[in-house]
């Protein structure tokens, strides 16, 4: 699944270059959300992943992990301090000065890799703290996705109950002079009325969730709830489909918290290394060089240099270092069954996406078919009514029926396109371009 390499300075420190850095997050996605082809989404997006609390905080611990893996390289490379020093008996320039220079170099031979064991946990640590960075964008986005689609649907829906509004004043004033000219009941008017009263119920609930819906966009977005948000769409877009093979397991891939497990699976594995490592002899180099003069020109005629080597090995420890490595060893293995769950519950929520993907899509053919029929009985009970075969009770039941699966469809459409959002996050969004799509 994935390919070590570890021949120069840490990869991770060049992903964080000013140009690359804002990007970092959804570059591998290919910005996913584009299929919707709707340009405020695409700049609430661009300014989300700028300006998210959450997604800042995740690049700062990228940064943490970063700048730790470059602080385990340097251990691979020698240590080098220089000093100076100069003396005058009276403080003053003009008398004659002693002049010192002293220089010290050290370096640790890492004859049985514990250095390098070090900095490849380190920096395999830092990757996944880059695959995190990507899981938050992906969780952001598809919020972000979601509670736009929330938002134009119940802006479809507030349309669609203005119209029916609109549709019940008239059958009303229709009711009003039928009654006028004997041909209605009072009865008739006052179930007319009802209807119409309980359909401008309905609005401001609708209307109350749209500012909410705002509001968590402008939060999601990094900005306070009393900044306007540009949304023109007011239609549900049409639901992008799932391509006709379905979802391959190795799409599993795409997911950054899979690759995060197991990047942390390998590091842990290189820590135990490490662990395991101190309990062997270490062999440290060491020179060091001192000059003094009494010019500063002179100083490079007086030096003295020593080298020295000095081989350090752990004899009685109580057990301590067999202990950590014990623990170390323990905890690998601990991130190993994390990385077989979390494999597990990712195979879950595709299965579970495609299910509820496919079910969703079954039930929206059926409120269509159910729509139809009742459209086809409130036409034959107005006729009846008309022709004095029936009351007007049976109109204003489907007429009732029409108007609730009217709603019922927005809401079930508005639901496909959530369920297609999570199938989208469940794979990691990896590859869901419009030239996967069929259909």
């Amino acid at each position: 699944m994935l390919t070590n390499s570890y021949a120069r300075q840490p990869e991770i420190s060049a992903r964080l270059e000013p140009d690359e850095e804002k990007d970092a997050p959804y570059t591998r996605q290919s910005q996913w959300w584009r299929i919707y082809e709707d340009e405020d989404l695409n700049a609430l997006m661009k300014e989300a992943l700028a300006r998210n609390p959450d997604i800042l905080q995740t690049r700062k611990r990228l940064e943490q992990a970063a700048a730790l893996a470059r602080r385990e390289f340097s251990d691979l490379l020698p240590d080098l301090s220089v000093s100076g020093e100069r003396a005058t008996t009276r403080g003053d320039n003009k008398t004659p000065s002693d002049f010192s220079l002293a220089g010290a170099a050290g370096y640790e031979l890492d004859i049985w890799g514990g250095n390098r064991a070090n900095y490849k946990a380190s920096d395999l640590e830092a990757q996944a703290s880059a695959e995190d960075l990507n899981a938050a964008a992906i969780t952001l986005s598809s919020s972000i996705v979601e509670n736009w689609l929330r938002l134009v649907a119940l802006r479809e829906e507030e349309s669609l109950l203005n119209e029916q509004i609109k549709t019940n004043e008239m059958v009303l004033d229709l009711q009003h002079k039928r009654y006028a000219n004997g041909a209605a009941e009072a009865l008739d008017v006052l179930q007319q009325r009802e209807v119409l009263a309980r359909a401008k119920t309905q609005l401001p609930d609708i209307q109350a969730a749209q500012e909410i819906v705002l509001h968590q966009l402008s939060v999601l977005a990094g900005r306070t709830p009393s900044i306007p948000l540009q949304v023109s769409r007011a239609v549900l877009p049409e639901t992008v489909p799932v391509p006709d093979t379905g979802v391959p397991a190795q799409l599993l891939e795409n997911r950054p918290d899979i690759t995060a497990a197991w990047l942390r699976l390998l590091s842990a594995d290189w820590t135990a290394e490490a662990a395991r490592i101190e309990r062997l002899p270490n062999l440290d180099l060491s020179a060091s060089h001192t000059t003094t003069a009494t010019k500063l020109a002179g100083l490079m005629d007086v030096w003295l240099l020593n080298l020295a080597a000095g081989l350090a090995a752990p004899l009685i420890d109580g057990g301590e270092r067999r202990a950590e490595h014990a623990r170390q060893r323990a905890l690998a293995d601990e991130k190993l069954q994390a990385y077989k769950e979390i494999v597990l519950n990712a195979m879950a929520e595709v299965e579970d996406a495609l299910s509820e993907n496919h079910h969703q899509a079954r039930k929206i053919s059926a409120v269509k078919e159910q729509l139809m029929a009742s459209r086809n009985a409130l036409e034959q009970a107005q006729i009846s009514y008309i022709n004095g075969g029936d009351s007007y009770l049976s109109v204003l039941n489907g007429l009732i029926n029409v108007q609730s699966l009217e709603q019922q469809l927005v809401q079930e459409r508005r639901n496909l396109a959530l369920d297609r959002v999570s199938l989208y996050r469940a794979v990691g969004l990896g590859g869901w371009g419009k030239e996967n799509h069929h259909g």
